[in-house]
């Protein structure tokens, strides 16, 4: 799904305010969620009483970081990557096999009796 972080979500957003900022206003906005909450890195939302991570593209934690410090920003839109989709595939669970000690040894080679 495409985020439009748009000139009101700017203009209304608060540098700094994790639940207040462009990126913030931008994903309740287009989620339809009352919460949202961003970082640098990524942010969290609720989506149906479930909590749901997202990560962010280095291009939007670029912009945030910039919008903190230098208070500018001009419109961008990114798309969202959430935590499920990053995931790797179930695989089969580890076998109980035990794998055999290393020995450090000496660091000479083991005589041949």
């Amino acid at each position: 799904m495409k985020i439009n972080v748009t000139w009101a979500d700017i203009k209304n957003g608060k540098s700094g305010k994790p639940t207040e900022c462009m990126v913030a206003l931008a994903l309740k906005r287009q989620l339809g969620v009352s919460y949202a909450s961003v970082g640098y890195r990524d942010a969290g939302v609720f989506i149906d009483g479930q909590f749901t991570k997202i990560y962010l593209p280095l291009s939007v934690q670029r912009k945030i970081r910039s919008w903190d410090v230098l208070h500018f920003a001009i419109p961008f839109n990114f798309e969202l990557a959430f935590t499920g989709f990053l995931s790797r595939p179930a695989t089969a669970p580890p076998s109980n096999k035990v794998r055999p000690a290393r020995s450090l040894g000496s660091g000479l080679p083991e005589p041949a009796w």
